[in-house]
């Protein structure tokens, strides 16, 4: 049932404190079944800016009736005295003039939804040429504006001000615009207002002459309606479903088949380097043969939503919108593509966008799932479980699918819980065992390396450890950690993950290799850890510029940092070098964690202890992606062995410190579990284990 025009007005709107199109035109559209509008100027972009409220007008059934100035040069007026009886051909050319004037890719959907309103009845235009007491034209115009929204239970809203129908009027400009109600209305203005429209679309009114237009208007219009294509692929834009290129493999068509068997809802958990994107875009292109849909494609970051842009084009679905950029870059094109969709002129839409914008109100409220369908395509959907992000998302958009290796969240369980609520459960999972088995991803060898601290880095570790068992012994086991232990055991934590001595077993992993005639090639080396929204740590930073600086001088390899101080570009360029061999090795901190198709690489050396399961998980699956020539990966994994403080501390802080031991274990399991080297990698540890009785836990 329609809502009626009643539960949603204020008596006035004005600029600065009010959005003209959202609070106001919008909402009272979506309430109509009639809009009889008069004003000094109209354009197609004003038509747009409220293109989710017409469309829902057009829904309920409703039109629109518009009376609008031409814009008359001169000479124009003075066609019109000389051939008043064939004002409609020279309006027509003046009309004509004003369409080639705004003419260009941009405008051409809202032109052709123009067209199409024209045509199917639903939008009747009548011109409004200023005359003098004789009939004749003069060089006024008709400048009026009038508003008038009916409802199907006969309410009526009436607004008058300075607003023009135009992208200025509605936008741009300082504009305020007075508000009537029919129930409550004694001076009976709405009345009023209702009859000055009346005369003037009768063409009643003293000093205006007004046309019917709306047949000239179609004739001018046709030739702005999208031309139908046979083939997509030789089109800029995708008018149906496809073939791509590239087929899906039997656990991607699998995976897909579980997504629409969950209506199109649920979370695709898919092994790094396993062809999630791949999967997606088949999915993609199945559900479209359903009918019109709008694909909403958000990523972590920009570098990723760019991957994103060229999948879709390689794939044959034409140019996605971009709202990745400064607003100003993509909300024209947005609106007017969403306009074509809406009016039926374009039955799919693609978007990419990072997730930043995708949650923002400027983006959202330009989405209009209750009126076409609408998916949306989470890639790395675990990002959108943050607390700040996640009671944004748009509950109306009716497919969803999160893709994802490690959809779960580490330690949030709430923001877990979430996703999946959101999303929904897990459609399918191809886990990276079965992906190198199924040889979909090359198999590795793993070698862990064991690190000891400093003489510096142990004192001070011995020392924190210390302080750590002063503030536990105060401690019941039901107290939560104070943020003084909490801070101390982070401040240890941090001294483990950029211990000075992974540098120098970095070298000698490099001299070694070059012992056996071997060159590091193709490499990542990995850096410091900490959560993925964050900056880098200054720590972190300074212990990625000594390894550039001693791969570059010290074992004189052709290095780069690949960090987010480093632009779009330059990181593209950086890419491009590594895949034409132009450059051994990236140093990079978490940049490569997500998503990032980056050349073939097939060395990595993890000098962070990252405890996390998604960021290890992510940083391994980098280096299994198959290409041709390569057969197997090589990771070295950089471990530190704390003092042993055993006899010199308490047995509460022994615990503790086993329990560090036994996390950093957790990514070497991982590691071993498939590797092929499993024996000897796990053996590599066989003394750290004993000492923290940890021999079960790997």
């Amino acid at each position: 049932m329609l809502k009626s025009l009643s539960d949603h007005l204020k008596t006035s709107y004005r600029t600065g404190r009010d959005d003209l199109v959202g609070d106001f035109y919008t909402p009272c559209l979506q309430r109509s079944t009639l809009y009889r509008r008069a004003a000094g100027y109209f354009t197609s972009y004003g038509l747009a800016l409220a293109a989710r409220g017409v469309a829902a007008l057009i829904e309920n059934g409703g039109k629109m009736r518009l009376i609008a100035s031409p814009a008359l040069e001169p000479h124009d007026i003075e066609a019109l005295r000389a051939a008043w009886t064939e004002r409609e051909a020279i309006l027509r050319r003046v009309v004509a003039r004003s369409l080639s004037e705004i003419e260009d890719l941009l405008i051409r959907d809202r032109l052709a939804a123009l067209s199409w309103l024209v045509a199917n009845g639903s939008l009747e235009v009548r011109l409004a040429i200023r005359c003098d007491e004789h009939g004749q034209p003069t060089g006024g115009i008709y400048h009026e504006k009038i508003g008038i929204f009916s409802d199907a239970g006969g309410n009526q809203v009436a607004f008058s001000g300075s607003a023009n129908e135009t992208a200025g009027g509605l936008v741009e400009n300082f504009e305020s615009v007075d508000v009537y109600w029919s129930w409550d209305d004694p001076q009976h203005r709405v009345d009023a207002k209702i009859a000055d429209f009346t005369e003037l679309w009768n063409n009643s009114t003293p000093g205006v002459s007004v046309i019917e237009f709306s047949n000239a208007s179609k004739e001018l219009l046709d030739r702005y309606a999208r031309p139908q294509v046979s083939s997509p692929q030789k089109h800029p834009e995708f008018v149906g479903p496809l073939t791509i290129d590239r087929p899906p493999r039997s656990y991607q068509s699998e995976a897909i088949d579980k997504w629409f068997a969950a209506n199109c809802r649920g979370i695709l958990a898919m092994a790094t380097g396993s062809g999630k994107t791949l999967t997606a875009l088949h999915a993609i292109n199945r559900l479209a043969k359903r009918g019109p849909l709008v694909v909403v494609i958000t990523c972590p970051y920009v570098n990723l939503a760019e991957q994103w842009v060229r999948e879709l084009k390689q794939a044959g679905f034409g140019r996605p919108i971009r709202a990745y950029e400064g607003v100003a870059q993509w909300k024209l094109s947005l609106e007017t593509a969403m306009t074509a969709v809406q009016f039926g002129q374009r039955t799919f839409l693609p978007i990419v966008v990072v997730n930043r914008t995708f949650l923002s109100s400027a983006f959202q409220t330009l989405l209009c799932p209750q009126v076409v369908p609408h998916l949306l395509v989470a890639d790395e959907m675990h990002n959108l479980g943050a607390i700040q992000l996640r009671e944004q998302l748009n509950t109306t958009i009716q497919y969803r699918l999160g893709l994802s290796a490690t959809p779960e969240r580490h330690f949030d369980e709430e923001g877990t819980r979430f996703l999946f609520d959101y999303f929904g459960d897990i459609a399918y999972e191809y886990d990276l065992a079965r992906a190198i088995k199924d040889d979909n991803l090359c198999r590795y060898h793993y070698t862990p390396v064991l690190v000891e601290l400093s003489d510096n880095e142990a004192g001070e570790y011995e020392e924190l450890s210390i302080k750590i068992g002063q503030l536990m012994a105060r401690r019941s086991a039901d107290d939560p950690l104070s943020s003084s232990l909490q801070a101390l055991l982070l401040r240890r934590a941090r001294l483990l993950a950029a211990a000075e001595g992974k540098l120098p077993a970095l070298l000698r992993v490099v001299e070694e290799l070059r012992s056996e005639g071997r060159e590091l090639t193709r490499a990542l080396v990995y850096c410091g850890d900490g959560k993925v929204d964050t900056e880098d740590d200054d720590e972190f930073l300074r212990q990625l510029d000594a390894a550039i600086r001693l791969l570059g001088r010290d074992a004189r390899l052709r290095v780069a940092r690949f960090s987010h101080h480093e632009s779009k570009d330059e990181r593209e360029r950086i890419l491009e070098s590594l895949k034409h061999n132009r450059l051994d090795a990236l140093v990079a901190i978490r940049c490569l964690d997500e998503g990032i198709d980056i050349p073939d690489v097939r060395m990595g050396f993890i000098l962070a202890s990252s405890t996390n399961p998604r960021q290890f998980i992510q940083r391994r699956g980098r280096l299994l992606r198959k290409a041709p020539g390569k057969d197997r990966a090589e990771i070295w994994d950089f471990i530190v062995s704390p003092p042993d403080l055993k006899g010199l501390v308490e047995d509460t802080v022994f615990n503790i410190e086993r329990k560090l031991v036994a996390r950093e274990l957790i990514r070497v399991q991982e590691f071993c579990e498939t590797a092929q080297n499993a024996d000897s990698a796990k053996a590599v540890l066989l003394h750290l284990r004993r000492r923290y009785n940890l021999l079960a836990d790997i």
